[in-house]
C-alpha cells in the first residue's frame, strides 16, 4: 500500500504512467531499480530522480490521517477497488472511500444535471433516483442542484463523487447531506488527495470517473457548456448508455438534452421503467392489494383530482422535500402516475 501510494502521489504520475510502470515493472521495487533507459520509455527524464526517491513519508502520513477520518484508500488491483476503473488506462488507478464500500460492487447508474434546475427538473431527478435505486445504485456528484436531488431520492443506495479532497466536503451548503448519506449507508469517494481543493480541472476529472463507473448516464436539465454535458459525452465515448428527457425547448436548462439529442448521444426517456427495459433489469413491483398510507400521503392523493400539476400540490402542502416524497411513493405504490409535470390517479 505504502510503496504503490507514494509513486501515485508523486507529481507527473498520472493514472496512465502508474499502470504503464506497474505493468511493466510488476512492483514498486522494481521500478525503483530499473535502468534509466527503462524507465524514459514511460516517463520524461525529469521525473527519474523523484521516482528514485519516492516520499514513503507523505504516503505514509496520507494513511495515518485517512484512517482517524474512517477514510478507506483503495488502489488499483485491491480487493474493493471497482472493476470498472480497471478497464480504461486513463482513469485514476486510485479512490478514497468513505463509508459502504459493498456499493462499489453493484450496478451503478448516474443521474447528473444544472446546478440551477427548474422545479420540473428537481421532481424529475428525485423521482427517477427514487425508483432506479431499487435496482441500481445512483452515482452523481454531490453539487446543488439536480445532482443534490439525484442523491436524496436514493439514500441509501447512491455514491457521491467528489472533485475535491474527501475530507473538504465540497460544497458547503451540501455538507449535511454527505454526513447523512455516509451515516445511512451510502458512500462518499474521490480521487484527489486529503485535503486537496477544488477547483475548475478538477470536475472534468471527477466526471470522467462519474461516467466510467455507471452503465449508463441521465441528464436531466443543463446549459450547452455544463459539466453535466461533459459527464453524459464521456460516458458515450466510453460505450456506455446516455440518457435524457424533454423539457421547454424556451428554457436555458432545455440546450443541454437538445444539443445531446441532435447530435445523437442520447435517447429520450419517459419513465424509469424505459431505463429498467433498457437495460433488462425488471420492473419495480407494485402490490396494489392492502396498500397502507400514512396521513399525508392519505391527504396529497385526496387533492388528485383529474390532472395536478406538481405547482398547484406546492401551494397547498409547502414541504417541498415531503411532498415530492409522498407523490414517488404513491406512484411506487401505483396509485398515481405523472405525465409531463402534471399527476393523475391510475
Amino acid at each position: 500500500m505504502i510503496e504503490k501510494l507514494a509513486l501515485i502521489l508523486t507529481d507527473g504520475i498520472g493514472a496512465r504512467r502508474y499502470r504503464k510502470l506497474i505493468n511493466k515493472f510488476k512492483n514498486v521495487e522494481n521500478i525503483m531499480k530499473a535502468k534509466t533507459s527503462e524507465l524514459l520509455e514511460i516517463i520524461p527524464e525529469s521525473l527519474v530522480p523523484k521516482i528514485r526517491n519516492l516520499d514513503f513519508k507523505r504516503a505514509e502520513e496520507e494513511v495515518k490521517k485517512a484512517e482517524k477520518l474512517n477514510v478507506k484508500i483503495l488502489i488499483l488491483g485491491d480487493e474493493n477497488f471497482p472493476e470498472e476503473l480497471e478497464k480504461f488506462e486513463f482513469t485514476t488507478p486510485i479512490l478514497y472511500a468513505w463509508g459502504n464500500l459493498k456499493l462499489l460492487k453493484k450496478l451503478k447508474f448516474a443521474i447528473v444535471g444544472t446546478r440551477k434546475p427548474t422545479e420540473y427538473g428537481k421532481n424529475l431527478a428525485y423521482k427517477f433516483s427514487n425508483i432506479l435505486s431499487q435496482k441500481l445504485v445512483i452515482i452523481s456528484g454531490g453539487a446543488i442542484g439536480i445532482d443534490t436531488y439525484a442523491h436524496l431520492g436514493s439514500i441509501p443506495n447512491t455514491i457521491v463523487v467528489l472533485g475535491s479532497g474527501i475530507n473538504v466536503l465540497h460544497p458547503k451548503s451540501n455538507e449535511k447531506l454527505f454526513k447523512r448519506i455516509y451515516n445511512e449507508g451510502g458512500l462518499i469517494i474521490s480521487q484527489f488527495p486529503l485535503d486537496f481543493q477544488p477547483s475548475k480541472e478538477t470536475f472534468p476529472i471527477r466526471n470522467l470517473t462519474i461516467s466510467a463507473l455507471s452503465i449508463g448516464v441521465l441528464l436531466i436539465e443543463g446549459s450547452e457548456d455544463s459539466g453535466a454535458l461533459i459527464t453524459a459525452k464521456y460516458a458515450f465515448e466510453l460505450n456506455k448508455e446516455v440518457f435524457t428527457i424533454p423539457n421547454r425547448v424556451d428554457i436555458p436548462q432545455a440546450r443541454g438534452p437538445i444539443k445531446l439529442l441532435k447530435q445523437n448521444i442520447a435517447q429520450i426517456v419517459e419513465s424509469p421503467e424505459d431505463i429498467l427495459n433498457e437495460f433488462k433489469l425488471g420492473t419495480i413491483n407494485k402490490n396494489l392489494n392492502n396498500i397502507e398510507l400514512d396521513d399525508f400521503e392519505k391527504l396529497v392523493y385526496e387533492k388528485i383530482v383529474g390532472r395536478v400539476s406538481f405547482d398547484e400540490l406546492l401551494e397547498i402542502f409547502k414541504d417541498y422535500s415531503k411532498l415530492i416524497t409522498t407523490l414517488t411513493s404513491l406512484e411506487l405504490k401505483g396509485l398515481i402516475k405523472q405525465i409531463g409535470g402534471f399527476y393523475e390517479r391510475v
